[in-house]
């Protein structure tokens, strides 16, 4: 893809072009969402058509990565500012072919501004009322995921540690015990073994 005006990679990318940063297919509605490094999440059918595009007046900065949430209505999509946009998606009656996006919420702190987020996840029981954030300043952060409007906190900064670049994150929940294990991967002490991971026991009260 050559956009016609914005550079996106400044004098890395003299040819303009735009970078696919993270991908990922939704099983609830068979589209697959792509970060791109313009700024925008498209949304691709299964013949290869760009249903929609999600991008917010103004953002010029690239996305790094998104997240859906199991019923395909929902996305969360991570700013190289260090901010959050919550989605929410309208199927018309034709299916997926017309979709309407709509901005749920913006959301910033937690996380130090103008460092990169590498990831989101939806968690919380069957509504997935949570959000897990994560960025390379060594911050995770808790959100509401069904927030609206503009957020400047998180609910909790589970994790902060500017040592530790937090590269990548899972959820396993346990519903009888009202328990969650969350892997966090990253750090740099990084070798040919691997990334240290480190587990943690959360509980909701």
């Amino acid at each position: 893809i050559i956009p016609d005006k914005k550079a996106f990679g400044g004098d890395r990318n003299p040819d303009n072009l735009v970078y696919v940063f993270d991908a990922a297919q939704c099983p609830a509605n068979n589209l697959l969402g792509v970060a791109l490094s313009d700024g925008t999440l498209r949304l691709v059918n299964g013949r290869g058509v760009c249903v929609t595009i999600l991008q917010l007046p103004g953002c010029q900065s690239h996305l790094t990565s998104f997240s859906w949430d199991k019923t395909g209505s929902r996305l969360a999509s991570c700013v190289a500012t260090g901010h959050i946009i919550l989605w929410k998606l309208h199927f018309w009656d034709n299916g997926i072919d017309r979709v309407t996006p709509a901005c749920q919420a913006v959301m910033q702190g937690g996380h130090k501004l103008g460092k990169p987020l590498f990831g989101a996840k939806y968690f919380g029981g069957d509504d997935e009322n949570l959000l897990l954030s994560w960025s390379v300043d060594g911050s995770l952060c808790l959100w509401d995921s069904y927030c609206e409007g503009e957020v400047m906190a998180p609910m909790a900064t589970l994790i902060s540690n500017s040592s530790y670049p937090i590269y990548a994150v899972d959820v396993v929940e346990k519903e009888a015990s009202k328990s969650s294990h969350v892997a966090v991967g990253g750090g740099r002490d990084s070798s040919f073994l691997g990334v240290p991971v480190y587990l943690y026991d959360c509980t909701s009260s």
